[in-house]
C-alpha cells in the first residue's frame, strides 16, 4: 500500500498558540485574577508589563496563597503571589522542541513572543497534545500503559480547604470524591471556579456540587480517550478495571507526558548515530503501515486537493472499491446522497478552521449499499502551516445500528410474541388518552387472561405452551384495526386498546375476539381449545389516565375470572368499591398475623346414628381494629392471592393441634378438622408440615383431620391424590368440603383417597321445601356411602331438616341447630352440657 505518514514536527509554536491571551497587570489583585480564570474556564493567566510578560499565576500558585492563613489571600498584588518561572518560547519555535521543554521545566504553559519579545500568544501542554500528529502512536497503546496509579481519594465529607491542600502537597491536578455508589471529581479548574467564588471553603465538599467522574475502560486506545477528551472537553477521565472499579485517573498531562517521552527517546537514539536514527524511523513507518493495513477501520490519504493517494485493505472491505479504482479520484464518489451542501460546507469549514472533523455520514457502496459509518479527517500541513494532504479514517456503523435496532427492539416488544411489552402498552396508552381527551373520542382498554392455561403446559411442556401463545398472540393482533394495539406483559396474560369505540361496535369486536381465541390450536398434531376470561374499561368512564385505565381493567378481569371460563365483564362502580374494599383488606391482611387478630372458633359434628360428638370443625375467624370483623369469604381468598395463605394456614394447623391435645388431656378428647386450599395443597410441603405439628405436640393423628374442596383436585390431580392417600395412612381423616358447588367429578370421588363428604349447606337449606333437592341429596349420600365414604350434612339449622337427613340415612350432621361456632372454652361447656338423649329424641342440642 502506498501511504505516506507525515508528522507535525516541522509546525511552530506561533501557528497553534492561543492569541487571545488572557492578561493581568503586576498591580491587579489576586481576586480579580481568580474572577477571570473562573470565568473564562482557564488554568492560568498572564501577567504583563508594558505588553511583555514578566509572571504567570497557575491554580497551583492561587492554591497556595488561598490556603495561607496568616495573609489575606484575594487582596494580594499578582506581583506578590505570581510565578516568575516562565517559559518564553519563539514562534518560530516547533511544537516538539517546546512539548520537551514544558516536560523537562515541569510546566503546563509556554508564552510564545516575537523576535522583539512582544507577546505573540500563550500555548499549552493541551494545545501541544492536540498537535502533536501521533495518532498512529496513540493507536498501539492503551490507557492502562500510561494512567498513573497514585490517586487522591477523599470522602464525601472532607472539607473543601483539606482537599484543596491536599492537592497541593501532593502535586494532584484532581481529587476523587467517594458518595456511595457514586464517585465525583474534583479538578483544579473547579478549585479556580471556587476560589473566585470568595465562598468559604470550611464546608464539605458535596456542598460545592462537584460533578460525577466519567470513566472509560483501561483496554481502551489513547487515540480513543483523547478523542474523548476533544470531544467533551474534558481534563480528566476515571479509569476502570474489568470489574468496574475505578483504579486510575487519566489526564491530558499524561498523554503528553507519554507521546513526549516516546519522541524524546527517538530524538536521542537519532544524535547517537543518522544511520540508526534513518533505520529506526524506516521500522517505525513499516510499523505505522502494518498497523494500517491490519486496521478494521478504513484508511483514506488525499493530497491538498482531495484526490485519494491511498487506502488501506479495510477500505476495500468496507466500501468494495479497490485501491487501484479509486486512487487519484476524490472521496465523492463513495457520496449516498443523503447530505446536502450545507452539511459539506460546514465539515470544510471545521477541516479549514479547526484542522479537523469527525462525525457520522452515510455512504454508498460499490455494490450500491448505503452504510453509515464514523468518521475523522485530519489535515496534515507542512513546516510553514499549508495543507498538503488529509488523512481520513472510518469505520463502519452498520452493525452497531442492528445493535441498537435489537436493543430497542427487546425494550419495546415481547421476545415470545413480537406484540408491544408492557412498557410501549403503558406509552401507546398514555398517547391514546391524550387523543381521546382532545378528540372527544372513546376507547376501550381490554385485559386478557387464558383460562386453564397451566393444563397446557403441564401437557405440551414449555414449547407448546409457548407456540399456543405464540398463535394466540397472531389472532389477536390481526384482529385489531389499525392504530389499535396489542400487548403482552406476561405470562399467558394479554392487553389491548381499541380505538374509537361505540357501544354496539365494541360488543360486536368482543365477541369476535372470543370467536378467534377459542378456534383450536394444533400442538404436537393435537388440536387445543382456549378459552378466557376478559375485563373492560372505557375511557374515559372508568378512568380518565392510562394507569386508572388498566388497573379497572384488571379489576373487571379478576371479576369476569370468578364468574367462570369464556366470561367477559366491564368495569362497574361497584366492582371499584369492591376492588377498593379488596385493597383496604389487603393492606391490612399483611399485618393479621403479627398483630395477633386471629382466631379459632369451633363447631361439633354429631352423629345421626348414635348422637355422640364425633368432631369439630375449626373455624378461622378474623377481628381488625380498624374493619372490625371481617367475614372469611372475603379474606380467604385475598389471602391465597397475595400467598399469605400457607403462612396463615401453618397458623390454623398448630391452634388446632394443641387445641386438640389440650381437649384430649382435660377429658374432652374431640377430633378436629382443618379446612385446606387448593394453594396449600400445590405448595406440596403440606404432609411434612402436618406431620411435624403432630409430632411436636405429641398428638396422635386420628385426632386430627383435613377439608379439602374440590378444587384441590385441579390444579394436579396426581400429586393430590398421593398426598390424601399418604395422610389416611398416617391415620390423619379426609374430607372433601362443600360437594355440590364446585367441579363435581365422580372420577375424583372414586379414585380419591378420601373418609367423609361434606354437602354444601346450599342443597340443606331446601331439602324441605324442594323435591327436587331432596332427592339430589338422597343421591349423593346413597352414591357415597357404596363408595364406603361417611357423608356430613352442613348448614342444618331446622328439626324438619334433621328429620329428612335421618330419613335418607345421613351419617353426621352439622350447624346452627346443633351448635353455632364457639370458642375453645365455650365449646368445652357446651361439651359438658350436651345431652346425646335429647338429640336422639329430636330436642336438638
Amino acid at each position: 500500500m502506498n501511504t505516506e505518514v507525515l508528522l507535525n514536527h516541522g509546525v511552530s509554536v506561533a501557528q497553534i498558540c492561543q492569541t487571545d491571551v488572557i492578561c493581568c497587570a503586576p498591580g491587579d489583585s489576586l481576586e480579580s485574577a481568580l474572577k477571570l480564570m473562573s470565568e473564562r474556564r482557564i488554568g492560568s493567566v498572564l501577567v504583563c508589563d508594558d505588553h511583555k510578560p514578566v509572571g504567570i499565576l497557575t491554580g497551583r500558585e492561587a492554591m497556595s496563597c488561598c490556603l495561607n492563613p496568616e495573609v489575606h489571600a484575594r487582596s494580594q498584588l499578582l506581583a506578590d503571589v505570581m510565578s516568575t518561572q516562565l517559559l518564553v518560547v519563539r514562534g518560530e519555535a516547533s511544537i516538539d522542541d517546546v512539548g520537551v521543554e514544558l516536560l523537562g521545566c515541569r510546566l503546563k504553559h509556554a508564552v510564545v513572543v516575537d523576535a522583539s519579545g512582544k507577546l505573540i500568544g500563550i500555548v499549552s501542554e493541551s494545545d501541544v497534545v492536540n498537535n502533536q500528529g501521533v495518532e498512529h502512536d496513540l493507536f498501539l497503546r492503551s490507557v492502562s500503559d500510561i494512567a498513573p496509579v497514585e490517586m487522591l481519594w477523599v470522602s464525601a465529607d472532607s472539607l473543601m480547604r483539606d482537599i484543596i491542600s491536599q492537592m497541593h502537597d501532593r502535586g494532584q491536578s484532581s481529587a476523587l470524591v467517594r458518595n456511595g455508589t457514586k464517585t465525583h471529581i474534583l479538578t483544579d479548574t473547579d478549585v479556580i471556579r471556587i476560589l473566585a467564588s470568595g465562598e468559604p471553603l470550611v464546608r464539605p465538599v458535596l456542598s460545592f456540587s462537584p460533578p460525577e467522574l466519567v470513566s472509560i475502560d483501561e483496554s481502551i486506545s489513547l487515540f480513543i480517550a483523547r478523542k474523548i477528551f476533544l470531544r467533551h472537553g474534558f481534563r480528566h477521565l476515571g479509569v476502570v478495571d474489568a470489574s468496574g472499579q475505578v483504579t486510575r485517573v487519566l489526564s491530558y498531562a499524561d498523554i503528553l507526558r507519554s507521546v513526549e517521552r516516546d519522541y524524546v527517546s527517538r530524538l536521542r537514539q537519532m544524535l547517537r548515530t543518522n544511520n540508526e536514527a534513518l533505520e529506526q524511523s524506516m521500522q517505525n513507518l513499516r510499523l505505522i503501515e502494518r498497523v494500517i493495513n491490519a486496521s478494521l477501520e478504513g484508511v483514506v490519504v488525499t493530497d491538498a486537493s482531495g484526490a485519494i493517494q491511498s487506502v488501506n485493505p479495510a477500505f476495500t472491505a468496507i466500501t468494495g472499491y479497490e485501491a487501484h479504482e479509486v486512487i487519484g479520484k476524490n472521496p465523492s464518489i463513495l457520496s449516498s446522497g443523503r447530505h446536502d451542501r450545507t452539511f459539506y460546507d460546514r465539515m470544510w469549514h471545521a477541516l479549514r478552521q479547526q484542522g479537523e472533523w469527525q462525525g457520522e455520514i452515510w455512504n454508498r457502496s460499490k455494490r450500491g449499499e448505503v452504510y453509515p459509518e464514523w468518521l475523522s479527517i485530519t489535515a496534515i500541513t507542512d513546516a510553514e502551516g499549508k495543507v498538503t494532504q488529509y488523512a481520513a479514517i472510518f469505520h463502519d456503523l452498520t452493525e452497531a445500528k442492528r445493535s441498537e435496532a435489537r436493543i430497542q427492539q427487546m425494550a419495546l416488544f415481547d421476545d415470545l410474541t413480537r406484540l408491544a411489552n408492557r412498557r410501549l402498552f403503558q406509552e401507546r396508552l398514555e398517547m391514546a388518552s391524550r387523543y381521546a381527551l382532545d378528540s372527544g373520542e372513546k376507547f376501550a382498554v381490554l385485559a386478557i387472561d387464558l383460562d386453564m392455561f397451566k393444563r397446557i403446559n403441564d401437557r405440551f411442556g414449555q414449547e407448546g405452551g409457548d407456540e399456543v401463545l405464540k398463535t394466540i398472540a397472531g389472532r389477536l393482533e390481526n384482529a385489531l384495526d389499525t392504530g389499535d394495539t396489542a400487548s403482552r406483559p406476561g405470562g399467558d396474560e394479554f392487553n389491548l386498546i381499541i380505538g374509537n369505540v361505540s357501544e354496539d361496535g365494541l360488543h360486536e369486536q368482543i365477541e369476535h375476539l372470543f370467536r378467534v381465541i377459542s378456534t383450536p390450536v394444533l400442538v404436537n398434531a393435537t388440536e387445543v381449545r382456549i378459552t378466557a376470561g376478559i375485563g373492560i374499561a372505557l375511557f374515559p368512564l372508568d378512568g380518565d389516565n392510562g394507569d386508572a385505565l388498566l388497573s379497572s381493567a384488571e379489576a373487571a378481569l379478576h371479576q369476569a375470572k370468578e364468574r367462570g371460563h369464556n366470561v367477559c365483564s366491564y368495569f362497574s362502580e361497584e366492582l371499584h368499591q369492591k376492588r377498593r374494599s379488596r385493597y383496604l383488606i389487603a393492606a391490612q391482611l399483611h399485618h393479621a398475623l403479627e398483630r395477633n387478630e386471629f382466631s379459632l372458633v369451633y363447631q361439633p359434628k354429631i352423629s345421626l346414628t348414635t348422637g355422640e360428638v364425633v368432631g369439630a370443625e375449626a373455624l378461622l375467624r378474623w377481628h381488625n381494629a380498624e374493619l372490625g370483623a371481617v367475614p372469611a369469604d372475603l379474606f380467604i381468598p385475598l389471602a391465597e392471592d397475595t400467598g399469605l395463605i400457607n403462612e396463615i394456614g401453618d397458623w390454623v394447623l398448630e391452634e388446632a393441634v394443641a387445641q386438640a391435645k389440650t381437649w384430649c388431656e382435660s377429658g374432652c378428647a374431640t377430633p378436629i378438622a382443618i379446612n385446606l386450599s387448593a394453594r396449600q395443597f400445590q405448595d406440596g410441603s403440606i404432609l411434612q408440615r402436618i406431620e411435624n405439628a403432630l409430632s411436636g405436640h405429641g398428638l396422635d393423628s386420628r385426632w386430627l383431620s383435613v377439608e379439602l374442596t374440590e378444587t384441590c383436585f385441579l390444579a394436579n390431580a396426581e400429586q393430590t391424590a398421593d398426598t390424601l392417600l399418604a395422610l389416611r395412612e398416617r391415620g390423619v381423616g379426609v374430607s372433601i368440603d362443600d360437594f355440590g358447588t364446585g367441579f363435581s367429578s365422580l372420577s375424583y370421588i372414586r379414585t380419591m383417597s378420601l373418609d367423609h363428604l361434606k354437602i354444601d349447606r346450599s342443597f340443606i337449606s331446601s331439602i324441605t321445601g324442594s323435591n327436587r333437592d331432596r332427592q339430589l341429596v338422597s343421591a349423593i349420600i346413597a352414591m357415597s356411602q357404596a363408595l364406603g365414604l361417611s357423608v356430613v350434612a352442613e348448614g342444618v339449622e331446622t328439626h324438619e331438616q334433621l328429620e329428612v337427613l335421618r330419613e335418607l340415612g345421613c351419617d353426621q350432621v352439622q350447624g346452627y341447630l346443633i351448635c353455632r361456632p364457639q370458642r375453645a372454652d365455650d365449646f368445652v361447656s357446651w361439651y359438658e352440657q350436651y345431652s346425646i338423649t335429647s338429640f336422639l329424641n329430636g330436642a336438638g342440642a
